[in-house]
């Protein structure tokens, strides 16, 4: 699953690097069009992924079928992951974008930045920082509602 995960990781953030030279196009150019698409499609699988791996890793923690460490390195790289996408998003692609396109960019980058708290939390789970999951579980109800958005087409949340 590590691998999975990681390499489905690098297909997006590859994607979203070679789309840079594509956002330099006009806007009516139908292959910017294109590519601006992927990369929506691409970063709101990404958040589906992200959210169904949280709770994968919770349930088996709590479980017992993997261990504090084991969980504590699967959030981390989530975490990583996280980071490298809004990073992506911030400095590759918002300055090549028209206004429309850098507010849409924007609700992207504060839902992975949700993401990023709610992998945050629960790493305070894990690691006993945390008394209870109060704070995870508001986080996963935010980013579901935020996934609802996305896939509904809707705008801020």
């Amino acid at each position: 699953m590590g691998f999975a995960r990681r390499f489905a990781g690098l297909v997006v953030v590859l994607c979203l690097l070679t789309a840079s030279a594509a956002l330099g196009q006009t806007a009516k150019d139908p292959s910017r069009e294109a590519m601006l698409q992927t990369i929506g499609m691409l970063a709101g699988q990404g958040l589906v992924l992200g959210h169904e791996a949280l709770a994968g890793v919770a349930a088996r923690y709590e479980k017992g079928l993997i261990s504090r460490e084991q969980a504590g390195q699967v959030l981390a790289d989530m975490g990583r992951y996280a980071e490298l996408v809004m990073g992506v998003f911030k400095d590759r692609l918002m300055g090549r974008l028209g206004p429309e396109e850098r507010r849409d960019l924007g609700l992207l980058i504060g839902f992975y930045g949700v993401e990023r708290e709610t992998v945050a939390a629960l790493a305070a789970v894990v690691s006993g920082e945390a008394k209870n999951r109060a704070a995870f579980e508001a986080s996963m109800e935010r980013l579901s509602g935020i996934i609802r958005q996305i896939s509904l087409g809707q705008g801020t949340p």
